[in-house]
């Protein structure tokens, strides 16, 4: 389980941001909507261990992220949160599958090409395992970036505006992708977006006014 208790941040002297508190039961699939200045990505941030929050406690299966030191906390990310950004991010010298394998060894875990085949032909696109980012389409980029965000089977999927930029179309496919992935690898989901047009696939919503 997921909880953030007395959540709060601060830029500088800006006025402080207070979050309610939240409860994730495992495997449950979220919403997390916010308006653009909401704090959306501040929490995100706060969820998955890049932002400390100024006050209050984030804890995952028991874990105490923050009272974690820096090294502790990037293995416990890398095994246990996976994040799919709005744009991929992936090292352009590298193969598709060496990508792959490059999450793996971030997390420290041992190279598991038999995983990376498994997570691909899931998605799709295990024929392109040797092909270089360049030579993918944007509806391809965006399979891989959700294979890297589950190779490590993370507890937690998180997915930063996945559709803000698609059409009708292609937002429903990456949703359902996303829906389908989170289900096979047996991981809470959140989607954080201001997209009006994912809100009917999701039953738990948490909202940032």
């Amino acid at each position: 389980m997921i909880s953030i208790k007395s959540v709060s941040h601060s830029y500088g002297n800006a006025l402080r941001i207070g979050f309610k508190d939240w409860e994730i039961n495992n495997g449950e699939q979220w919403l997390l909507l916010g308006e653009s200045g909401s704090g959306k990505t501040t929490l995100l941030h706060i969820l998955t261990g890049i932002l400390k929050p100024v006050a209050g406690a984030v804890n995952m299966d028991g874990t105490s992220i923050y009272s974690l030191s820096s090294r502790e906390l990037d293995q416990f990310r890398g095994r246990n949160i996976g994040i799919i950004f709005q744009r991929p991010h992936l090292i352009k010298s590298l193969t598709i599958a060496e990508n792959l394998v490059m999450a793996q060894s971030f997390a420290r875990l041992p190279e598991d090409l038999k995983r990376v085949n498994e997570v691909l032909t899931s998605l799709g696109i295990a024929d392109k395992k040797n092909s270089y980012p360049n030579e993918l389409s944007q509806g391809q980029l965006q399979r891989v970036s959700i294979a890297r965000a589950v190779i490590n089977k993370p507890a937690l999927l998180i997915a930063d505006e996945p559709t803000s930029s698609l059409d009708d179309k292609n937002a429903q496919a990456v949703l359902e992708l996303l829906l389908q992935q989170s289900g096979l690898n047996q991981a809470t989901l959140i989607v954080a977006t201001h997209d009006k047009r994912v809100k009917d696939a999701f039953t738990n919503t948490y909202e940032l006014k």
